[in-house]
């Protein structure tokens, strides 16, 4: 007997036949290029970069400014070797010097003669500008005879440092007066004791009996003014 046809579920309704839904799977499409059509694109534009950049020319880094400890510092040139300048001497026997214009540099210095009230004698002499004091300040000169004293030699206002350590082994810092006969060496800025009294130029090395004989000094109307030898 023949097989009777499959009776159809209400419940069940047949699906429409659709081409491609259902059924037996599609043929597989052609092979899609596109992901290898992106990253071939980007090695592309990658390697236009890089060759861009290789023709850029390149700016050389600027080199750091050197610190201040690197940095060398200019030498600080010597004071002005001591001039004899146009000094005067006055009817009441002081002896006007220079302008304090003439000594304004610390360690400025001036040469001139003084005579000794006592003696008569003509003394060389020198004044010092001292690096402490105001202008108008008579301490902030030193004046004094260059007669060595109780010797024959004549002293030195001794500005170059080197030659301080070089020919008298003493590692000055500033200006000295120095004795080339006997190698004493007088500081301008400390005192030394003289009997009862204090007298500037005490001897660091050497010698020596004493300081240099000092001359006073006053400031007037803006002249330096020596007045009276020790």
């Amino acid at each position: 007997m023949p097989d009777s046809p499959e009776k159809p579920d209400p419940f069940k309704p047949a699906m429409p036949s659709i081409p491609g839904v259902g059924g037996e799977p599609a043929p597989p499409p052609g092979r899609n290029l596109w992901p290898t059509f992106v990253i071939l694109a980007g090695l592309a534009l990658a390697g236009v970069a890089g060759w861009m950049l290789l023709r850029k020319p390149q700016t050389p880094a600027a080199s750091p400014e050197p610190s201040v400890s690197e940095a060398t510092a200019p030498a600080a040139s010597p004071p002005a070797a001591p001039s004899s300048g146009s000094a005067k001497e006055n009817p009441d026997g002081s002896v006007d010097v220079a302008s304090v214009e003439d000594l304004a540099k610390p360690w400025s210095a001036q040469k001139f003669h003084f005579r000794n009230r006592l003696t008569g004698a003509s003394h060389p002499a020198m004044v010092v500008r001292l690096p402490t004091g105001a202008p108008g300040d008579s301490a902030s000169y030193w004046a004094f005879s260059l007669q060595a004293p109780f010797g024959r030699c004549e002293l030195d206002y001794a500005t170059d440092l080197a030659k301080l350590s070089s020919e008298y082994g003493y590692p000055a810092r500033h200006p000295m007066v120095v004795d080339a006969c006997n190698g004493t060496v007088y500081d301008p800025l400390t005192l030394g004791n003289v009997g009862e009294a204090w007298v500037r130029g005490e001897i660091v090395q050497g010698s020596g009996i004493r300081p240099p004989l000092s001359i006073e000094v006053r400031v007037e109307r803006g002249r330096v003014i020596a007045t009276r030898m020790e």
